[in-house]
């Protein structure tokens, strides 16, 4: 198991992000995860691409919930609304869960993924890891 989690959270990918300081991801809604009703969590971003991001959080979240949170940066003044799927979850060293979130356009709501997928290499300041 240790193994098949290392390659999870370990690959290299092009498209991959190690994610700047002062970016602020908050978890607005998950209604898998009755713990967070009603709550707005502030998160870790770890990693971060065009199509997921990876975050630390101090709940164990389930796999394949649904989670609306909004993206800031300190050196821009938009925020992105966006929606994803949890993919997975590992716990981590510091008591908290690692979790990847893959994101997905939505309809029945305000989603900014278009946006974030178009904008993300112009607007964001990371480097790659591979």
């Amino acid at each position: 198991m240790k193994k098949i989690a290392q390659r999870l959270f370990n690959r290299k990918t092009n498209n991959h992000y190690i994610s700047a300081e002062g970016t602020e991801v908050k978890i607005l809604f998950s209604s898998e995860n009755p713990s967070l009703l009603g709550k707005t969590m502030k998160t870790t971003a770890i990693e971060m691409s065009p199509r997921s991001i990876r975050l630390a959080v101090s709940h164990a979240i389930e796999i394949d919930s649904v989670l609306d949170i909004s993206v800031k940066l300190d050196s821009s003044e938009r925020s992105y609304n966006l929606t994803g799927n949890v993919r997975y979850r590992l716990p981590s060293s510091r008591g908290e869960y690692h979790i990847v979130l893959v994101l997905r356009e939505r309809n029945d709501i305000r989603s900014d993924f278009k946006a974030w997928k178009a904008n993300f290499e112009q607007n964001f300041e990371y480097f790659q890891t591979a």
